[in-house]
């Protein structure tokens, strides 16, 4: 749509208001960018992920890496004797990337509003694999196969992988391979 000037003056407030909708940004780019002082001297690039100001890939790699989730037995989770998929299930698990109702609502898609097992709390990964009482009935179950019924998760446990890495703590060394199955 073309305006002159004329246009927009006579009497029609809302073109002139589209106007300077317009004008206005383009102004205040303008007072940013005069505002800029160059000088004529070399460019000094500084790489602010190493302390010598120098760029290396290892400080790249780390930088990359920065606020990376931690998880203590991953060697032993991927070392497992479990099926790829269940690995990859585990490891969505300890990192809440499951897609679970609290993630589906993020995201304004839909979902259940409670547990679809117990209808007692809302669902996320933490309850369903922790809190949920029959994920706590499924793990008393599979552990007592093996003499482990100390590991089963509290009903007041608050994330899977915290709870991960105290139950391991309560298995023999020689069965924790198992334990990681």
């Amino acid at each position: 749509m073309r305006l002159s000037l004329y246009d927009a003056l006579d009497d029609n407030i809302e073109a002139l208001t589209r106007v300077v909708t317009v004008v206005h940004p383009m102004y205040h780019l303008w007072d940013i960018i005069h505002e800029v002082v160059l000088i004529q001297e070399e460019d000094n690039h500084i790489w602010r992920f190493d302390k010598s100001g120098q760029f290396s890939s290892k400080s790249a790699y780390n930088a990359f890496f920065n606020g990376k989730v931690f998880f203590e037995p991953w060697k032993r989770l991927w070392k497992s004797w479990a099926p790829g998929k269940c690995k990859v299930f585990l490891w969505l698990a300890i990192r809440n990337r499951c897609w679970t109702a609290d993630r589906l609502a993020k995201r304004g898609l839909p979902h259940p509003s409670q547990c679809p097992l117990c209808d007692q709390a809302e669902e996320d990964v933490q309850h369903l694999l922790t809190s949920c009482v029959f994920a706590r009935e499924f793990w008393f179950m599979v552990f007592q196969q093996y003499g482990w019924q100390g590991c089963v998760p509290s009903p007041h446990e608050t994330s899977f992988a915290d709870w991960w890495r105290k139950a391991i703590k309560k298995v023999r060394k020689d069965q924790r391979k198992d334990y990681n199955m």
